[in-house]
């Protein structure tokens, strides 16, 4: 009974975590882990989670601290003080045994277009805060962006600095991802090619005229789009539906307007990467068409 108080204490004293710590380690179950204090001081008292005395396997020497055996009630806040002047902090975790994988976190990525920024999600609902950043086989690598999460759920917005949209994509992207809780630490990388990942905005400016007995429809590529259009084409899906609710699809590439035979009521167009991924954009809004004017008969 009393180790088992002894060890729900020490798991209810440790911070909880909404931040990555200034200066933290990582430590492997039950192996030894050695935390020095960045100081000229020789002689240096040390605290766990503000507990002078803590309940973990430890051995002192110096500037420096072994922990014996690390478990997860050794985790946490490790001060080393000078009397009552703070000198250094150190937050210790363990690396988690058995991480969830990228499947089970389910971690996906979105491009709008080839400019380098990208969108990323997943989850973890045992992992407090996260942090990522993407990588390059060449060694370059982005800064690290901090991810809150929101119950398990987290996303993040990252910039590639160093893509090319006119560079052929030789080497896939690296997602790098770092979790804590308020013990563990997990880090994994997800590979892809951005023209794997990329889904266009919806195209926009959709305009619908009637002329005589035909519609008119114009419309421009996603403002998030790159140009040269004549580079960076894109294949277009037009979606029209007819008086009697039936929905008709046009695919088009190479141009951004076209003639209907048709009466539609209303109309809608998507578009994306005719050479790369094969995902669709969203569709634009419906754009409703005016109603023909009927011509009365003839008075004579």
């Amino acid at each position: 009974m009393l180790l088992l108080v002894g060890l729900v204490l020490c798991l209810t004293s440790a911070h909880a975590l909404s931040s990555f710590p200034q200066k933290f380690q990582v430590g492997n179950l039950d192996e030894d882990m050695v935390v020095k204090c960045n100081t000229s001081e020789e002689q240096v008292t040390w605290t766990l989670n503000g507990e002078a005395e803590p309940m973990a396997e430890l051995v002192t020497e110096g500037r420096t601290l072994t922990i014996l055996g690390l478990d997860l009630p050794a985790t946490g806040n490790y001060s080393c003080w000078a009397g009552s002047v703070l000198l250094d902090t150190t937050y210790v975790l363990v690396r988690s045994t058995s991480p969830p994988g990228k499947e089970g976190m389910n971690i996906s990525c979105q491009a709008d277009s080839y400019r380098g920024s990208l969108r990323c999600s997943w989850r973890a609902p045992s992992f407090t805060v996260f942090r990522a950043r993407l990588m390059r086989s060449n060694g370059s690598f982005s800064d690290w962006v901090h991810v809150a999460g929101r119950r398990g759920r987290f996303n993040a917005s990252l910039i590639d600095p160093s893509f090319c949209p006119f560079a052929e994509e030789l080497h896939p992207l690296q997602l790098h991802l770092e979790g804590l809780s308020d013990n563990s630490f997990i880090n994994l990388t997800v590979h892809f090619f951005i023209r794997d990942i990329v889904q266009p905005d919806p195209p926009q400016e959709l305009t619908v005229r009637r002329r005589g007995d035909q519609l008119h429809l114009s419309w421009a590529p996603p403002a998030s789009w790159p140009l040269p259009r004549s580079y960076f084409a894109l294949l277009y899906r037009l979606q029209y539906e007819l008086p009697n609710g039936t929905q008709v699809n046009k695919d088009l590439e190479g141009t951004e307007e076209m003639s209907l035979q048709e009466d539609a009521r209303r109309v809608r167009i998507s578009c994306r990467d005719p050479y790369a991924s094969p995902t669709w954009s969203p569709w634009s809004a419906w754009q409703e068409v005016e109603v023909a004017q009927q011509r009365g008969p003839a008075v004579h």
